[in-house]
This record gives structure tokens, sequence and C-alpha cells, in this order.
């Protein structure tokens, strides 16, 4: 019987390119590597220098505090599509969790969306 090894390190995948344009070279390049990534993998670093490390840190510093909103207000956030709203963890992968905000660019959905999430902080700012 065969173990199963794991990758000593994810693929990095360059989005900073200077000639990354649909159709070129690079772009078609750039497209097999993300595919390759994705099959074998299921993920990959991207890197892309024109988002500066204090919006990175940002970006972070604000997901952590989503994933640390109490469960009972997470599950709140449903979705008529599938793999939508909350997913929490499964006993397969017991460490996931995801979170969408149906309609993103839409204000009232992004309202209902913190609504629901810090419904304890609305009530606090009354």
């Amino acid at each position: 019987m065969g173990s199963m090894s794991l990758p000593k390190e994810l693929p990095t995948i360059n989005f900073s390119l200077e000639d990354l344009k649909p159709g070129s070279s690079s772009w078609v390049s750039t497209c097999k590597q993300v595919r390759y990534a994705l099959e074998e993998y299921g993920c990959f670093i991207a890197l892309y220098q024109q988002v500066s490390p204090q919006l990175m840190d940002n970006i972070f510093g604000q997901s952590r505090d989503l994933f640390e909103v109490p469960l009972e207000n997470k599950v709140k956030n449903t979705s008529e599509e599938p793999y939508r709203g909350y997913i929490g963890p499964n006993p397969l992968m017991p460490l996931y969790e995801g979170m969408a905000i149906d309609n993103v660019t839409c204000p009232p959905e992004t309202q209902k969306f913190r609504d629901i999430m810090w419904a304890s902080w609305k009530v606090q700012i009354l």
C-alpha cells in the first residue's frame, strides 16, 4: 500500500505580469498554471504586486473578525443558491468555513449581511 505524500510547497502564480491580457501567450500560460494548481492542489498562492502589504493586512484582519462572529449569527446567512450563504465545518472538513454575500455589489444586500453577522453590534450603536 502506497502512502500519500503532501506537496512541499503550494504553487505560486504571478498575476503581476505586464502583458497578462486575455488571449496573450502569458495569459494562456497563466490560465494553464491556475488550472493545474486547482486540479492538483485545490489552491495556490497568488502574487499580485499591485496590492499593498497594508491592504493585504487589512483584508486578512477583517476576515479574521468575520470568522470570529458567533455561529448562531453565521448560520442565519442562507441562500437559495447551492454553496452560497454560510457553509460550516463537517466531518470530512472539520476546519472548513465558507461565507458568501449574494449580490455583493448591491448595498442593501451587503447591509443585510452586516446586520445578520453583527446583530448584537447593531443594538450597541443605538
